[in-house]
This record gives structure tokens, C-alpha cells and sequence, in this order.
């Protein structure tokens, strides 16, 4: 065009000429006329083709085309696709768009062309000094037929093409039939866009749209939607995200899925997914009886648009997205975990994504209320998918149906259910069960029916950020009344505390009385190989022991759950290595009993060990005091291997008898004290329970078995093997004196026998003999007596490492037991380590200053 805007006619011309050269071949002036001709009749086909107009983009054009030869055959239609899927790989869009005008003019001439053609000669330049395209086709001239634009359509298409003739028209009445045809055609296009997007919203494929199989999600077809403007398609891929939501919701409702969510819990979910695609539904159903009636109606006013289905599907598209955003947050957990997942959501920022999540989490929260509502009123669990956060253990046996029957299940504990919350309930439940199977009372639990009540009205109660619900007071409740029934029963008819504390006086030997008598009467049957003891015959002493040390005439009633208990002997084992005392009760206090008595068991062996080593040594004292009349006549040989003796005899004695009073009194009696005033404080069995753990766990710590301790158990080892060498010792000592004192009394009463005869002494070869047994008794005294140093050397070193380990211990108690074994310092001047700071000595004066501040 010229700077006015008007058509370059002779540059038209050779175009229009070159065109049909090439369309045509030798009837290329027959179509050259018709051109002109139909060039004469819509002359907007020019004035117009480098517009901007909507009317006239490159989709619209297509679509106009595809419709016109669609009315003739398909098999133009399927021609005219493949020449223009050429043309895009040939040509630009903006050169596209005038080809395509002209083209669809070209084909719908026989609408709008007059019945006599007129031809054009654009050859001729003087008419173009008037710049009006109608000053031009004054001077064309009249032609009557349009065969060979006919002969070549056919020949490209395949079909018939039919012409019919017309006169010519006013141009700007065929402007205005061209813009009533272009928005008729525009809304034929926008119905057909709005049937596909409510296809996609169910998850349909349409003529536009194609679904991917696997993900789920909608893009253009690659033919047809082609023939849509930016505008259109881009609208049409967003209203398609409904159908790609919809999709990825409708997978988790569906039992073929790979997504589809199994248990109680699930199935609560996927009701709820339902009635929300219930709804969506309704809604798609709306859209689609409007778009029918809209088809039937024809053009109104109030037409649905894109825009305005946009509008529609605003709300259900963000409703879907968050639903399977949750959904997704849901996959593969199940039970108490799956309402955790929910309940992440519950407190978002968004009213509707609240709205949603708390409807999802009370329809997958029914399952949870049955299960509770049976467990906290009946004591029984109803979970064939393993969901409830209570796990029952069916094999367990009958002594430990209280510590291990039910236990929670702490991946299935919700997040709004908090572990005190949890622990209640698992309490209450547990203690139901245990009353009904093992104490046999089957008194219904208080408040039962206001508890099922409001869980059956209330049971979004359980997931308030408040603790002070109706239903949480109902819950501390029912908690409180039910532990106490069982602690009722276990302390007043059963006599829980009376069978603890039995415990502590035959099992820690906290009776010491019982412990003497037992130690001596044991002592030569224990001494024996274990293999040739009998339980029964050591049960007779026992029973003995209990009776005469029991201040009651009767017999007492700790004999009957008072019993021997035998460890599996090794080979040279004797029956020090196996003896055991255990105790053993029925009933309720038996499932409460099992799980300690091992811990018992490690207990006694320990302090019955040490009970042994003590009573080792007294009888060392004891016979070191009786030997010191009989060998009165070898005193001067054996005077200061004694002296020795006696030494190492009361250094060991006091580290036993410090040891064995640090344990009874601050180790067990302390601990019992404080045991004690727990229980009268516990509201639950659990409580007396957990009191009783942390009572055993101080004296295992303190009589060195933890884990934490047993460097110094080690170290007690090593002092007993002192004392056992030392008993060893002195039994061959003693020996050794017997032999030597009966030596010289045979050789004494020989003398008086020979004085009797009137011989008077003894001859040479009998003195001799006597000299070399006094010489020899001598050098075996000598050799005893670096034994008995031997042995006391090691017993230091042991008992130097021992306090060096207690002084060095982060346990308050034990650096002060290092002082009182050491009240002399002895054996601080004998280890520098004892003298190192932080160690020994400021220890003790730190002590000493906090004694002084008080």
C-alpha cells in the first residue's frame, strides 16, 4: 500500500499472476479473470488484509475454512489440512494470515459473487491516479464463468466444487454480512472450546484438548489446535488445570489406583473425597445443561463465555487443587497417621483450605471414635488394619499381661493427640482390661455413658489446640477413677506394699539378721560342687533362716512365696556360683512381679557376693583371735607373720563393712525411704510401678551394675580375690602350724616317755630329725610369710584403683564412699593420683566447706 493507504494495484496484479501461474498452469488467465472479478466484488479482501482486526486472525480464518469445506466433504477438508500444515512450515504467521483471507474468499465466491463475473485488467495503470479501487473496476469487463477456480478446486480436493452466479452487491452491506458471519463463526468456535473444557473437567478428552495418560494433565491437539489464537488457547490450557486436579483427586477414590487409600481411616476419606466430587459434579452438570440451552437458544445477551466459565470454575479449581494437595500428603500412610497428615492443614491461613481439611478429618476420624469409644468404656481394641495408636500383643503370657498385653504404637499416635493425652488413654483402657481378665471385677467404668456421649457428638474436641475440653476433662476423669480402682485393689486386698517390702528384707538382705543366719547355715552346702545340691534340701535352711530370724511366733507368711532358684551351672561351678533366692506370687501381682524378678535376682547374687566376702573375713578374724591361744608354744615363729596378718585382716574388714553399711543404709534404705513416700502419693498403679523402676535402678547403681558402674564392679572383684587368696592362706597357714606344733608336742611327750623308761632324752639321729623339721618349718614361714606380703600388696594396688575410680566419679555419692573408705588417708599418701586436684583432695574439701556453710 501507498502512504495513503491504498492498494498497489500492479504489484497486486503480478502477485495474482504469479499465483495462478502456479495454481493453474495453462488456464492461468481463465483464473486470473475470475480473480479479478472476485476482487471486483469484496474489495475489503484488499483494503483490509494488513489489518489488525480480531475478526480477521489466522485462527479464525482457518476455522472459517474448515467449516466451509466441512458442508461440501471431508476430504477437502482432509486436503486443505495438509496443504496448511505446509504452509506453517514455509511461511510466518503474519504472512499466513493474508494467504489464508484471500484463499477463503477464493472459496466462498460462489455466496457472494453476482451471476455474470467481472474481469479485471490490472495491467492498465492510468486508472490508478484516482487511488479508488471502484474508479479500477468501471473499467473491467464482464466474463461469465468462474470453471477453472472450479476445476481447480476440485482437482485439489478431491470433491465438487458448485459456483452459482449473483449480481454485485453494495460493499458496505457485505461488510456488515462479513462481520455478522465472523462473530456467528466466533461463537460456533467458543461453544465448541466451552464443550471441551467440561469434558476435561471430568476427565474426558475433547476435539482441543488431549490428556496425558500418566500425569493426568491436558495440552492442545496438534492439529486442531493449531487453528486457536493465542488467547483462546491459552484460556482454554488454564480452565483445563480443573480437569488435571480432578484427575489426580479421582485416583484416590479409586480401588484400581495405585493411590487408593486401604484401612478404616482411608475409607473415612475417600467418603468425605466423594461427597466433595459430589458437588463438583453438580456444578460440571450446570455448566453443561447452560451450554445446551445456549445451543438451542442461539445468540442472547447473556452468553457463556470462556471468561465467564472461568468465573465458574474459579472456586471448584482452587477447591480441587487443595484437595489433592492433601491427598498427596495422605499417600501410603494410613490410621493415626493419615489424621496427622490431614491435620497439618487444619490450621492454615485459608478459611476454605480449614473448611476442607476439618470436613476430611472428621469423615476419616470416625474409624478413631469407634475404636476409642470401645477402648476407654470396655477395655477392648477393634482394629483389623492395624490403625489405632494402641497395639494389642496376643502372645503374650499371663504374668506379663499388664507391662506388655497393649502398648502404644507411637506412628500411629495423631499429632493432635499429645503423649500425656496418649498415655491416659492407653492407661485407662489397659486398666479396664486388667480389672475384668485378671482381677475379675467387672464393675462398669464411672462416667461411661457421658464419656460415649461426647465422643459420638464432640470428637473434634480431640483435635482443639485447648486441653480443657469437655471431652479431655472427661478423659482425666475417667483416667483418675480407674487408676485408683486398680491401685485400690493391688495395694488394699493383693497387699502390693507388704509384698515390696518382703522383698527388700529377704531378696536385698535388707533383714541382716536373716542374712546371718542364712550365710552360716548355707555355708558348708554351698561349699559343695553344685551338681550334687538339691533346691529342696537348701529350701529347708531357707525356711529355717526365715523362721528364726521372724519376730512372730506363727509361721510366717513370707514362706509362701519365698523359694530357691538355681542358675545354670558351668563346670566347676560350685554352689556360691548358683544359689539364688527369688519370690514368686499369683494373680494381679504376679503380671506386675515377672518382669522385675530378674533384676532381683542380679541384685542378690551381687549383695550375697558380698555378704559371702564379709563373712570370709570375720571368719579369718575369728580364727586368727582362736589361734592366738593354740599356737602359743610357736609364737616367736609365727609373731610377726600374724602381726601382718591381723594387719591386712582389719584393712579388709573395713572396706567390707564400709561398703556393705554404704550400701544397706544409703543405698537401699535411702532409696526405700523415698520409694516409700511415693507410693502413698501415686493416683496409679503405673506411678507405684514407675517409682519401684527407679528404686531398683538406684541400687543397681549403687552397688556398681549399671552400665555407668561397672568399672568399679570390676574393681570389687579384684578385692575379693584378695580376700579369697587371703582365706586360702590362711587355711594352709594354719595347716602348716597344726603339723609343726603336733611335731613338737610328739617330741615332747617323747622326752617325757623316755624319761619315764629311765633313758632321759632323745638320740643323735632323733634330734636331727627334729632340727631339719624346725629348719624346714622356718623356711616355709619364710615363703608364707611373702605370700601373706603378696597378697596384701595386690590387695592395695586393688583398693587404691578402687577409690582412685571413686574419687574421680561424676556420681555425687561415690567420691564421699571414697572418703569414708579412706577416713585416714592411708592410701591417699600411697597414690599420687589420690593427690592430683579435682580428683580426691579437693573433693573433700569442697565437701568440708559445704558441711561448714551449713
Amino acid at each position: 500500500m501507498n502512504r495513503n493507504h491504498q492498494p498497489n494495484f500492479p504489484v497486486i496484479y503480478e502477485l495474482l499472476k504469479q499465483l495462478c501461474q502456479n495454481l493453474a498452469g495453462d488456464r492461468s488467465n481463465d483464473v486470473l479473470k475470475e480473480v479479478t472479478r472476485l476482487i471486483a466484488n469484496k474489495p475489503n479482501s484488499i483494503t483490509h488484509h494488513g489489518g489488525t482486526s480480531a475478526a480477521a486472525n489466522e485462527s479464525t480464518i482457518v476455522a472459517r475454512i474448515n467449516r466451509l469445506l466441512a458442508s461440501r466433504s471431508q476430504a477437502s477438508v482432509n486436503v486443505f489440512n495438509g496443504f496448511y500444515e505446509e504452509l506453517i512450515s514455509m511461511t510466518e504467521s503474519k504472512q499466513r494470515t493474508p494467504i489464508l483471507e484471500f484463499l477463503f474468499h477464493l472459496a466462498d465466491s460462489d455466496k457472494s459473487a453476482s451471476g455474470s463475473g467481472l474481469q479485471v485488467d490490472l495491467r492498465n495503470d492510468a486508472g490508478f491516479a484516482s487511488g479508488t479501487l471502484d474508479s479500477v473496476f468501471s473499467k473491467l469487463s464482464v466474463d461469465s464463468g468462474i470453471g477453472g477456480t472450479q476445476r481447480l478446486m476440485k482437482s485439489r480436493s478431491g470433491g465438487t466444487v458448485t459456483g452459482s452466479t449473483g449480481s454485485l452487491c453494495d460493499s458496505k452491506g457485505l461488510v456488515a454480512d462479513d462481520a455478522q458471519l465472523q462473530i456467528t463463526d466466533r461463537n460456533e468456535l467458543e461453544d465448541l472450546l466451552i464443550q471441551d473444557v467440561i469434558y476435561a473437567c471430568t476427565g474426558i478428552e475433547g476435539k482441543y484438548l488431549r490428556k496425558n495418560v500418566v500425569s493426568g494433565e491436558f495440552k492442545l491437539d496438534h492439529i486442531h489446535g493449531r487453528n486457536l489464537n493465542a488467547c483462546d488457547a491459552g484460556m482454554l490450557l488454564r480452565l483445563a488445570e480443573v480437569g488435571f486436579f480432578y484427575n489426580k483427586v479421582s485416583r484416590f477414590i479409586n480401588p484400581k489406583s495405585d493411590s487408593y487409600l486401604m484401612g478404616n481411616f482411608g475409607q473415612g476419606y475417600i467418603t468425605a473425597l466423594q461427597q466433595e466430587l459430589t458437588n463438583y459434579y453438580g456444578l460440571i452438570a450446570n455448566l453443561q445443561e447452560n451450554l445446551d440451552r445456549q445451543r438451542q437458544a442461539g445468540d442472547g445477551a447473556e452468553r457463556m463465555t470462556l471468561m465467564r466459565t472461568m468465573v465458574w470454575l474459579v472456586e471448584p479449581m482452587e477447591r480441587l487443587q487443595w484437595l489433592a494437595l492433601i491427598s498427596d500428603a495422605c499417600r501410603e500412610v494410613k490410621g493415626g497417621a493419615l489424621a496427622s497428615a490431614i491435620h497439618k492443614f487444619i490450621w492454615h491461613g485459608d478459611p476454605m483450605v480449614r473448611s476442607i481439611s476439618r470436613e476430611l478429618l472428621q469423615s476419616a476420624c470416625i474409624p478413631l471414635q469407634q475404636m476409642l469409644s470401645q477402648w476407654l468404656t470396655d477395655g477392648k481394641i477393634v482394629d483389623p488394619h492395624c490403625e489405632f495408636f494402641i497395639e494389642e500383643l496376643t502372645d503374650v503370657g499371663y504374668n506379663r499381661l499388664w507391662h506388655d498385653e497393649f502398648r502404644l504404637r507411637s506412628s500411629m499416635v495423631p499429632s493432635f493427640i499429645s503423649d500425656t493425652l496418649a498415655k491416659q488413654i492407653l492407661v485407662i483402657g489397659k486398666s479396664i482390661n486388667f480389672l475384668r481378665e485378671v482381677c475379675k471385677d467387672r464393675e462398669p467404668v464411672p462416667e461411661r455413658t457421658d464419656l460415649k456421649k461426647c465422643l459420638n457428638e464432640h470428637l473434634d474436641y480431640l483435635y482443639s489446640p485447648h486441653s480443657n475440653t469437655e471431652l479431655h476433662v472427661l478423659i482425666d476423669g475417667v483416667y483418675l477413677k480407674t487408676s485408683k480402682r486398680v491401685l485400690d485393689i493391688v495395694l488394699g486386698p493383693h497387699q502390693l506394699y507388704d509384698h515390696l517390702k518382703a522383698m527388700r528384707d529377704y531378696l536385698l538382705l535388707g533383714l541382716g539378721h536373716f542374712a546371718d543366719v542364712l550365710m552360716e547355715n548355707l555355708k558348708e552346702e554351698l561349699d559343695r560342687p553344685a551338681k550334687d545340691i538339691y533346691q529342696q534340701e537348701l529350701f529347708s535352711i531357707v525356711a529355717a533362716a526365715v523362721r528364726k530370724s521372724a519376730d512372730e511366733q506363727e509361721e510366717p507368711a513370707v514362706l509362701s512365696y519365698l523359694d530357691v532358684h538355681f542358675l545354670s551351672p558351668c563346670e566347676g561351678d560350685t554352689g556360691w556360683d548358683v544359689f539364688c533366692l527369688t519370690y514368686k506370687v499369683q494373680g494381679p501381682l504376679g503380671t506386675i512381679f515377672q518382669p522385675v524378678q530378674c533384676t532381683y535376682r542380679a541384685l542378690f547374687k551381687q549383695l550375697w557376693n558380698m555378704k559371702r566376702f564379709q563373712f570370709i573375713l570375720y571368719g579369718i578374724w575369728r580364727n586368727h583371735m582362736l589361734s592366738t591361744r593354740c599356737f602359743k608354744p610357736i609364737a616367736s615363729d609365727i609373731g610377726l607373720i600374724k602381726q601382718h596378718l591381723q594387719s591386712y585382716c582389719s584393712k579388709m574388714i573395713n572396706i567390707i563393712t564400709q561398703m556393705q553399711y554404704y550400701i544397706l543404709y544409703e543405698v537401699i534404705e535411702c532409696s526405700w525411704v523415698q520409694f516409700s513416700a511415693r507410693v502413698k502419693q501415686a493416683k496409679a498403679l503405673d506411678d507405684v510401678l514407675e517409682a519401684h523402676d527407679k528404686f531398683l535402678d538406684r541400687i543397681r547403681t549403687g552397688i556398681f551394675l549399671d552400665q555407668s558402674t561397672h568399672l568399679f564392679s570390676s574393681c570389687l572383684e579384684q578385692i575379693f580375690s584378695s580376700v579369697r587368696k587371703l582365706d586360702e592362706w590362711q587355711m594352709n597357714f594354719y595347716k602348716l602350724c597344726n603339723r609343726e606344733l603336733d611335731a613338737r608336742k610328739e617330741f615332747d611327750e617323747y622326752i617325757q616317755s623316755s624319761e619315764a623308761k629311765g633313758t632321759y632324752g632323745v638320740n643323735a639321729e632323733r634330734a636331727l630329725e627334729r632340727d631339719e623339721a624346725q629348719q624346714e618349718f622356718e623356711a616355709k614361714l619364710v615363703h608364707c610369710q611373702k605370700a601373706l606380703i603378696a597378697i596384701g600388696v595386690e590387695y592395695e594396688n586393688s583398693v587404691g584403683h578402687f577409690l582412685y575410680q571413686l574419687a574421680v566419679s561424676p556420681i555425687e555419692s561415690l567420691p564421699q564412699l571414697c572418703m569414708r573408705l579412706d577416713y585416714n588417708e592411708y592410701y591417699k599418701h600411697r597414690d599420687e593420683r589420690l593427690s592430683v586436684p579435682l580428683t580426691f583432695q579437693h573433693m573433700r574439701k569442697s565437701m568440708a566447706n559445704n558441711f561448714a556453710r551449713k
